[in-house]
């Protein structure tokens, strides 16, 4: 069943089509809003069980440094609009501002708030350098709500703001940042919005897609669309009814990890198969899916390509180490490429 839907896109859509659906979003400005979070690799060979204590020890080998959060999913869209206006929240200690700029492509301008007696979030995890596998995470964060002063000084840099760009994404880690009054504002200001509201460690069973009233595009993991539904061992399409039924959502995506995922536009369901079966951390995957799928629906295109490119983009951000690059338009062109070859070799 999967190879027969690659095969359907690969003989109803030329490569030569999609790359000049890719071409059209250059135009295209955007203002991005979300949770900067710093990611730390700390890299590591375990060595075996300490003798004094019940614990494994390790071996450090080297650390690498990336900026993921919403800088990753800003990084993944620029190279295919004009210009993306950033806005997020820092710290006040360990704000980690030189990362985050030094981190950003050129056409990316960054605005940032402080929120007083926090870091900058940071999740800092120990991996098997070896394997890759990571062994525990280790999270620096306040993700307690921001003051009323300070949602105050946002509100109104987004009043002036929001009405300037073709569309908003909103990327909703459920840090601190975003909170309900943010939320109407975004709502109410913006031409477009597209939505990811996730959750995590952190925030789970705190930050779930109910808290928006009003999104023209969704990206959600299935767990994500579940457990507000408490749909725990249902068929997935008919978790997606559901909440299409209850909720009235046009257009929202639900990606599936090794099951692909499913793009629905006004109750109607379009299937994509993972594009490639090799991964190398899945952290930030969901980031560059979302980023692209956010593009390719709001420029309207065909509904079956939007799953298909958008796990294109997927695939390719799976076999980066954590957020170390972005996905941009070369690389997603010549892995798209790639997969039609490889797909018209077979036929």
């Amino acid at each position: 069943m999967e190879e027969k839907r690659i095969t359907k896109i690969i003989t109803k859509f030329s490569f030569l089509e999609i790359k000049e659906v890719i071409n059209k979003l250059n135009n295209t400005s955007i203002l991005i809003i979300g949770d900067i979070i710093i990611d730390h690799y700390v890299f590591v060979t375990p060595k075996g069980r300490a003798v004094k204590d019940p614990i494994l020890s390790v071996e450090y080998k080297n650390r690498e440094v990336y900026a993921g959060g919403i800088v990753a999913t800003a990084n993944h869209m620029s190279d295919f609009v004009k210009k993306i206006k950033l806005i997020s929240l820092i710290g006040d200690q360990n704000n980690q501002v030189d990362v985050i700029t030094n981190s950003l492509n050129k056409n990316i301008e960054l605005k940032t708030f402080v929120k007083p007696n926090s870091p900058t979030t940071i999740k800092k995890r120990i991996v098997d350098a070896y394997r890759n596998n990571k062994l525990f995470k280790i999270e620096y964060i306040n993700d307690k709500p921001i003051s009323n002063h300070l949602t105050n000084e946002i509100l109104e840099y987004l009043e002036e703001e929001l009405p300037k760009y073709d569309f908003v994404v909103v990327g909703d880690f459920g840090h601190g940042f975003i909170n309900e009054e943010i939320r109407r504002k975004v709502e109410s200001k913006s031409k477009f919005i597209a939505v990811n509201v996730q959750s995590n460690s952190a925030n789970m069973g705190y930050n779930y897609f109910d808290l928006y009233k009003r999104f023209d595009f969704l990206c959600l993991n299935e767990d994500e669309l579940r457990l507000p539904l408490y749909r725990r061992f249902e068929e997935i399409d008919q978790v997606i009814k559901e909440a299409y039924y209850k909720f009235g959502f046009s257009k929202f995506l639900v990606t599936q990890g090794r099951s692909g995922c499913t793009f629905i536009n006004n109750g109607e369901l379009f299937k994509a198969p993972i594009i490639t079966q090799s991964v190398k951390d899945t952290v930030g995957a969901g980031d560059a899916l979302f980023a692209i799928a956010s593009l390719l629906t709001y420029m309207k295109i065909d509904n079956e390509l939007i799953p298909f490119l958008a796990n294109c983009a997927g695939g390719i951000a799976a076999n980066i180490m954590g957020n170390k690059e972005p996905v941009t338009k070369e690389k997603l062109l010549y892995f798209i490429k790639e997969v039609y070859e490889n797909e018209l070799g077979q036929l």
